[in-house]
């Protein structure tokens, strides 16, 4: 996201959990944001959105598979909370997952049946329609999906094991919006999103 609103540059950080999911807020106004869709729900600047685009996960051996030169940056320091969110993180791509303590009192509904809370997956956004691709249900050979007569290619990167989308057509360059997710933090972001495919 850009943290760019009304053509000011504003400051973010996270303040709370809300449905399992980052809450920040801007330091120059206090308003309240969606760290995934990147709008303002609570303060002066409700309904205001920040600029997104895709971003795609992936593993350091994937990264420097693909780009040898890449060039990676380190940083020596470490507080408390980074040492131990980094050991939760680094395991997240390919595991089952776990709720934290104290992290379900902050869903305000129970989370939607259809699949399991933690499925892992990548949601796609596009036109304000929302698709989640189950890694588990991902063929070795991808799979493809008809948006509104495009055809978008979902497969998983060789390195890493990572779900990516693209449009079949490449138009562009152009991406679509994705992220990897739970299914928890994606279907209370989007609600009655689609899966697929289906079971």
């Amino acid at each position: 996201m850009t943290p760019v609103v009304n053509g000011s540059i504003h400051h973010f950080g996270v303040v709370g959990l809300a449905n399992g999911l980052a809450v920040m807020a801007d330091e120059e106004t206090r308003t309240l944001w969606d760290h995934i869709t990147g709008e303002a729900f609570e303060g002066p600047l409700a309904g205001e959105r920040l600029d997104w685009w895709p971003i795609r996960l992936t593993t350091t051996g994937a990264a420097l598979a693909e780009w040898p030169s890449l060039a990676l940056l380190v940083s020596d320091y470490r507080s408390v909370a980074q040492m131990v969110m980094g050991r939760v993180k680094s395991k997240t791509i390919h595991t089952k997952g776990w709720l934290p303590p104290g992290f379900r009192a902050t869903m305000n509904a129970p989370v939607d049946t259809r699949l399991a809370e933690l499925t892992q997956g990548l949601g796609v956004i596009v036109d304000d329609k929302a698709r989640f691709y189950p890694m588990d249900r991902i063929p070795d050979g991808g799979l493809e999906d008809v948006w509104s007569g495009r055809i978008m290619r979902i497969a998983r990167g060789d390195g890493d094991g990572v779900p990516a989308a693209t449009w079949a057509d490449g138009a562009h360059g152009e991406i679509p919006m994705q992220l990897l997710s739970r299914w928890y933090g994606f279907v209370f972001t989007y609600p009655g999103c689609g899966i697929v495919p289906e079971a």
